[in-house]
């Protein structure tokens, strides 16, 4: 339990690793970059709970408290499920930018899963159940890779195809 704990958390290090630069939270988009911008911003705006989401779960890992570890991923779930809905309300612009969103939304969606993997954890009646739950949720974070390089494709191809140039950080 303790192993996936910390590879949960080294993942969500890498996630905060990844951020970047935060858009601005004004009116629709009105370039490709700007939406570009946006839709990374918040990226970004996760880093935060990502981190301190972490840090509680782990903590309440090692104490066994596994009532606290549902309430910190179900509200860890909540936080995502807000971005994603800020990104399909946010009106696409540019070539592919649908295609670009369907991506950044699925990346997003994959994050929600590590923590739907914790609420299952920590919601099991059993040590079996548990055992179940940290295996299933052992195999997403094995897909975190292939998340991570769809997600880098899709932003130099979005940015390609709208001929501007992704900032390095």
């Amino acid at each position: 339990m303790t192993r996936i704990l910390t590879i949960a958390l080294i993942l969500a290090i890498t996630f905060a690793a990844c951020k970047s630069k935060s858009a601005g939270t004004g009116d629709s988009p009105q370039t490709a970059h700007e939406y570009f911008e946006k839709i990374l911003g918040l990226e970004e705006t996760m880093s935060e709970p990502l981190l301190t989401t972490e840090a509680a779960i782990t903590a309440r890992g090692d104490k066994g408290d596994y009532e606290g570890i549902v309430r910190a991923a179900k509200a860890m779930e909540d936080t995502i499920d807000v971005r994603i809905n800020a990104i399909k309300k946010i009106e696409p612009v540019g070539h592919g930018a649908e295609d670009f969103r369907i991506v950044v939304t699925r990346y997003f969606e994959y994050i929600k899963s590590i923590y739907t993997g914790y609420r299952k954890i920590g919601e099991a009646k059993t040590e079996e159940e548990r055992m179940k739950a940290a295996d299933e949720m052992a195999k997403a974070i094995n897909g975190q890779q292939a998340v991570m390089e769809n997600l880098q494709v899709a932003q130099a191809k979005f940015a390609a195809a709208n001929h501007f140039t992704i900032e390095a950080k």
